[in-house]
């Protein structure tokens, strides 16, 4: 398994550990999701955590706190530095890359900031566009990265949508700060609303500054509101999760935002949102159910926690424009519009959550990590320039690199191709669900196959020869965007990655070999299974050019829009295999296919046209199929199969095959190195992407059936046993 611990750790996060205010979100984002890829520890800003030994992050990961170890990079979350006594950003520890995240709400930065960034950090982190431009207009010359904050909005998105039923809730959860703008909300509501018994306005913080609140409520007093909440509770995730899920609008008119949770957590609700057209919230324009309220009041940004100097400006709206906005959501949500769009702004939110921006974060100490997947999304406002990739990269290579393992190689061993395929592919299946493996590597490297066996003879394998170096290539295209000549580099496919443990571990996916297969296939889980694992396939799994080509003109003069009907017919040695071994001979698929084409009333007049597809490895089946179907049935001819005439010497009277070990064609070949080829492989991949595009296929348990299931979930796989069938999914 590839290493989950976070012991050893080699990336450090620096900030406050208190998680559920705003800036104690971004320790939790950064810890979660590094630790997701990389070993992370963590120092936290607040002195009396130090001395742990963890922190328990809300998700339940345990995160080992920084005791002096040397480390490969940092990154500190919390506020670069908040007046003449905070010296938090000291912490950082300086052995290592330097990041830092920023975020501030007006458009001039403290100079102490800019001096903190330049001579301390080797790379800033911003969560908006706007804020980008801001550090390099204040003089910030360090590389700047735009990632949004990940949200925590998992749970939110798993609930069902408020449903609007004839009274419309308003709702801000927002600091009580006076920059927040609550004043401006509730004088906005008061304007619109404050007569109406049919919408409500809550207001909620679990970091208040006693004088707003006071002047809130105050304000809430004289202007006679009996429909405004004020909440100051310190929520549960649970029931914050209930607050915001009740809100049909959610609103803020703050003067300026490096980001802003709250909206993006009301989207993922399905709420609307009516802003002040500042800062992270301008990034939500174009999203359908967001109305931003022109910004029009230039405003000096005070900072009383900064030693109550001003920085710049800060923008404000007019209580005007503030109601109109408001009055133009609320009726956005009568209107019934809200309940069309709303799977969008979800859709939004859920391109934030922790599972979808892991990528996105691992990125920013791993530059090419999105070339190991291909199918991470990619975010909106994500931007990493060039420079910051180059300054990652070179300081990394200076401190040897991360050491942890990353991917995982899964070597070919001494079975037949399908075995091979389906031990490569189901570790793919499952791997890419484990954000810790960046990718999974097929190493059929013919040479290194044989040094593994040691001189043993192999019994099964002959897909390649030692001067093909690795199989894989001559058969798929290269996986995770790696070029051929780096499917062949073993230093490459082997850096920073693993083998997995042996024997397979059945709890974490059913093993896909003939001693379960009959299992597998009767599994209530089967279906599912089949869906996932095409999901992967169609994402990763690309045959070679030559040999997809080769199946398409094989395919080309079969009906486009009749049936085709598949049958895999394996050779009768393999009873051994089956469930009671019993096989499945030529007369019961014979009689099978004649079943079906009664039941689909293929030979009565106006029925569509129809084929059937052989897959079989014996000579005998195909004779015995023409004779049968004549030009309805078709095949490879280009195949090896075993001669009539070798069957019939195993045959003991005729009525049962002896049991031979080594007589299909596989093993023949697999005897002499000499007889080695990747010709067979091409072979038996044709017959199962043929049987894969029949809408049935007639099968016992192998290694092809197996494959075929997931090639194509809505191929009905029909198990034939002698002189019986029945379906398997």
């Amino acid at each position: 398994m590839v290493q989950q611990s976070n012991l050893n750790a080699e990336i450090c996060v620096v900030g406050r550990c208190r998680f559920d205010v705003g800036i104690g979100h971004h320790t939790y984002a950064y810890c979660e999701l590094l630790a997701r890829n990389f070993p992370v520890c963590i120092l936290p800003t607040e002195p009396e955590l130090r001395d742990r030994d963890e922190v328990v992050l809300p998700s339940g990961r345990k995160i080992p706190v920084w005791k002096g170890q040397a480390l490969k990079a940092s990154i500190f979350v919390d506020v670069l530095w908040n007046g003449a006594y905070d010296t938090n950003y000291e912490l950082t520890p300086q052995d290592g890359l330097r990041l830092a995240l920023v975020v501030f709400d007006s458009d001039l930065l403290p100079p102490e900031w800019t001096r903190i960034l330049n001579e301390r950090f080797d790379g800033a982190i911003v969560t908006s566009p706007h804020m980008r431009d801001v550090l390099e207009k204040n003089g910030v010359t360090v590389p700047v990265s735009v990632i949004p904050l990940p949200l925590n909005n998992e749970p939110l998105l798993r609930r069902p949508a408020r449903e609007w039923r004839g009274k419309t809730r308003i709702g801000s959860i927002a600091a009580f700060h006076p920059r927040k703008g609550a004043d401006v909300l509730v004088s906005a509501f008061a304007q619109t609303f404050g007569d109406r018994d049919d919408v409500e306005l809550v207001l909620h913080s679990n970091l208040s500054f006693s004088r707003t609140v006071e002047n809130l409520k105050r304000q809430i007093a004289d202007l006679g509101l009996r429909n405004v909440v004020v909440s100051t509770d310190n929520l549960s995730d649970e029931d914050k999760s209930d607050l915001i899920s009740s809100f049909d609008v959610f609103a803020s008119f703050s003067r300026g935002e490096a980001y802003s949770i709250g909206p993006r957590e009301a989207l993922s609700a399905g709420a609307v949102l009516a802003l002040s057209d500042v800062g992270g919230h301008s990034d939500l324009a174009d999203v359908p159910g967001v109305f931003l309220t022109p910004a029009r009041l230039r405003l000096p940004a005070r900072y009383v926690e900064i030693d109550n100097r001003v920085f710049g400006e800060q923008r404000g709206v007019v209580v005007e424009d503030a109601a109109a906005t408001l009055k133009r959501a609320v009726e956005f949500v009568e209107s019934g519009r809200a309940h069309e769009t709303r799977t969008a702004r979800r859709a939004y939110a859920g391109a934030l959550s922790f599972s979808r921006m892991s990528t996105a974060v691992a990125e920013l100490l791993e530059p090419d990590i999105r070339a190991f997947r291909r199918d991470a999304p990619q975010a909106e406002h994500v931007s990493i320039p060039a420079s910051f990739k180059t300054t990652i990269r070179g300081g990394l290579a200076a401190r040897g690199g991360f050491s942890h393992k990353r991917a995982r190689v899964i070597q070919a061993h001494d079975g037949g191709f399908f075995s091979l395929f389906n031990t490569y592919f189901s570790h793919m299946a499952w791997d890419l669900k484990d954000e810790r493996c960046h990718r999974t590597l097929p190493d059929w490297d013919v040479n290194r196959f044989l040094e593994r066996q040691n001189g043993a003879p192999a019994t099964s394998f002959c897909y390649g020869r030692p001067e093909d170096g690795n199989a894989w290539t001559q058969l798929f295209e290269p996986v995770f965007d790696l070029t051929v000549e780096q499917m062949n580099d073993g230093d490459l496919l082997y850096a920073n990655a693993v083998r997995p443990d042996y024997p397979f571990n059945e709890a974490r996916e059913p093993t896909l070999t003939y001693v379960h297969a009959y299992r597998l296939y009767k599994t209530p889980q089967f279906r599912n299974f089949r869906r996932h694992y095409n999901r992967i396939y169609r994402d990763h799994i690309r045959l070679h050019p030559e040999l997809a080509a080769e199946i398409d003109r094989f395919a080309a003069d079969l009906p486009t829009d009749g049936v085709l009907l598949g049958a895999h017919v394996r050779h009768p040695s393999h009873a051994i295999e089956q469930p009671g071994e019993g096989m499945a001979h030529t007369e019961s698929y014979i009689q099978a296919l004649k079943a079906q084409i009664r039941d689909k009333q293929l030979e009565k007049k106006g029925a569509p046209d129809w084929k059937i597809f052989l897959a079989t490895d014996q000579e005998s089946v195909v004779r015995r199929f023409a004779e049968e179907f004549g030009d309805r049935a078709c095949w490879f001819t280009s195949v090896e199969r075993t001669k009539e005439a070798d069957d019939a010497k195993l045959m003991g009277g005729g009525a049962e095959l002896q049991r031979v070990q080594g007589h299909q064609v596989q093993h023949l070949m697999a005897a002499s190195v000499d007889t080695w080829s990747a010709d067979l492989a091409r072979q038996v991949i044709r017959d199962a992407v043929m049987l894969s595009r029949c809408q049935s296929m007639l099968h016992v348990v192998s290694n092809v059936s197996t494959a075929v299931s997931y090639m194509n979930p809505d191929c009905e796989l029909i198990f034939c046993r002698p002189g019986e069938m029945a379906s398997t999914g």
